[in-house]
């Protein structure tokens, strides 16, 4: 065999393997699955600050939809798309990215390797008269009150596709709502329940109008005064095929639940991103992503170290594989 074949049968089989010098797995899924999502408060820039460590992430959570939360206003698919190219340079499939436009600084993101449909009544969602007359009584300094007024004209931070997967077509509402507020009766917790009551009501026109095979509502609902936000949007219906039950998500420890590392900060670790799912999807696992409550072992296996997500967000993402019904 001459120099020039060997060289060209080395090349060949380097090219054959997709992950050459990387033995790190991805999360195994489980028995039955039919599709992985993903929901992750990614905070902003540091989806770009910190682009290795995500790439790293993503490729070993291996989702097959992706929904982000907390994205810039000032990027765009193009940037997302970039990013998400990196998780398997050897096999560059087109990710299909659509990228939200309401919300001050707070957009929701989706991405799959598939059709996404942006759905335009999502494109903009006003918050009503009412909530914008009341907030400009909270007493606020000249700074805030420029902030507050801005971050309201921006519009609620939702945004909304139609999925395909595997033949079926998936309504995904990805959501970003009002933080903080120490009571019950601040005026975030009120914010909230608005936010999270105008997102329904959409949802309701759309479903009605589009009747999907299955509908997925998913991102940082910010539930720190508790899950009224969260059932707001599952809805109260009467009819079970218009409820959204909870993906209860876990840690790989099978103890924790938080989705918000409070450690530092006024408000203590707890579950606040949440994927919410009609009837037609069953839930095989459902994983809170966090290498640092994994075994030595998983963290090996998935190449992530222990501390690796502290610097990316203070969320991490929840992980669910889904069975069709």
């Amino acid at each position: 065999m001459s120099r020039q074949a060997l060289y060209w049968l080395i090349g060949l089989w380097l090219a054959l393997l997709p992950h050459a010098g990387n033995s790190a797995e991805t999360w195994p899924r489980a028995a039955g699955t039919d599709f992985r999502a993903m929901v992750w408060n990614v905070s902003r820039e540091s989806f770009y600050e910190h682009r290795g460590t995500y790439v790293a992430a993503l490729r070993a959570i291996n989702a097959d939809f992706m929904i982000f939360d907390e994205m810039s206003g000032t990027h765009d698919a193009n940037d997302v798309a970039g990013v998400l190219q990196e998780i398997d340079p050897a096999h560059p499939q087109a990710w299909q990215v659509a990228y939200g436009s309401s919300g001050f600084n707070q957009r929701v993101v989706f991405a799959l390797r598939a059709p996404l449909e942006p759905l335009r009544q999502f494109n903009y969602l006003p918050y009503p008269p009412r909530l914008v007359a009341r907030l400009r009584k909270v007493p606020t300094n000249p700074q805030q009150r420029e902030w507050l007024d801005a971050n309201l004209a921006a519009g609620i931070g939702s945004f909304a596709v139609e999925a395909r997967l595997g033949g079926r077509r998936i309504i995904a509402v990805g959501v970003d709502l009002q933080c903080c507020g120490d009571s019950d009766g601040a005026w975030e917790e009120d914010r909230r329940h608005v936010e999270a009551r105008e997102i329904r009501t959409l949802l309701d026109r759309v479903w009605t109008a589009r009747s999907p095979d299955a509908v997925i509502v998913a991102g940082d609902f910010n539930a720190v005064r508790g899950l009224r936000p969260v059932n707001l949007l599952q809805g109260k219906h009467k009819r079970a095929e218009l409820r959204l039950a909870i993906a209860e998500a876990k840690h790989a420890n099978g103890v924790e639940a938080w989705t918000w590392d409070g450690r530092g900060t006024p408000f203590p670790s707890r579950p606040i991103d949440y994927m919410l799912h009609s009837r037609e999807l069953s839930v095989r696992q459902a994983l809170v992503f966090d290498p640092e409550t994994m075994s030595a072992d998983e963290r090996k296996r998935v190449g992530l170290e222990a501390d690796g997500f502290k610097p990316l967000s203070e969320h991490r993402p929840v992980v669910v594989d889904f069975a069709w019904r």
